[in-house]
């Protein structure tokens, strides 16, 4: 049985994250879609206090599954504090397929690419930089693509490691020295190293170690990290 309902973030696109306690000592936190009132996604975990940091929020979650978003957060959120570190593309619509056309929402002339990069530089707080990331991408309609924004330093100066051990441990994953040991190497590396995967790749993470950087890097409760490792 619940004993206490809350809304803990709300797009402006009508996506509700709320929060659930039952009487049992679990939490159920579900991704809702107001417009059609249809769950898109559930996190179930302890509930037990998660890690305090102004990094770590569930407005990251909402860039990641698909639904519609707000695409202009992931130009922002690194400089207004609410993440490390944000991926993010934009779209050169090809000339031959839309010559003479007015160009659909979210395509950018190469000139336009450039004029918001620009723009998007020009505007960063001295703790933040900008950058490509990875090669471009060929789409049937557009060129994608890639850049990055994050904060300088590593993870571990912005997000105390011992801290996200003992979160963890709240939530009742007690994890080897040796998984540990891997995630302060990672959040140990210049945070601009994320963006290509000499060390790890972020979007396809290959050990528990790794999905625990991921989700510190991109500013995911470990509520919901401890979710999915389950």
């Amino acid at each position: 049985m619940a004993t206490n309902k809350e809304i803990v973030f709300e797009s402006n696109r009508g996506i509700v994250f709320e929060r659930t306690v039952y009487k049992n000592g679990n939490a159920r936190l579900a991704v809702i879609n107001k417009n059609n009132n249809k769950t898109m996604s559930e996190y179930r975990y302890k509930n037990a206090p998660g890690l305090q940091s102004p990094y770590l929020n569930w407005e990251n979650l909402n860039c990641v599954n698909g639904w519609v978003y707000d695409k202009t957060y992931l130009h922002t959120a690194v400089q207004k504090g609410k993440k490390l570190y944000a991926g993010f593309t934009l779209s050169i619509a090809k000339k031959e397929v839309f010559a003479g056309k007015p160009l659909p929402q979210g395509f950018y002339t190469e000139e336009g690419v450039s004029e918001k990069v620009e723009a998007l530089k020009k505007d960063l707080p001295g703790d933040c930089v900008l950058g490509s990331e990875g090669p471009d991408y060929d789409t049937p309609q557009s060129i994608v693509r890639y850049y990055y924004i994050c904060k300088t330093g590593t993870i571990c100066d912005y997000i105390d490691i011992d801290d996200v051990i003992s979160a963890y441990g709240r939530f009742g994953m007690i994890l080897n020295e040796s998984h540990w040991n891997k995630v302060g190497e990672l959040c140990s590396i210049p945070i601009s190293g994320f963006s290509s995967n000499d060390h790890m790749d972020y979007a396809n993470t290959k050990s528990v170690a790794e999905y625990i950087v991921a989700g510190l890097l991109l500013g995911y409760p470990i509520e919901s990290t401890v979710d999915r490792l389950s």
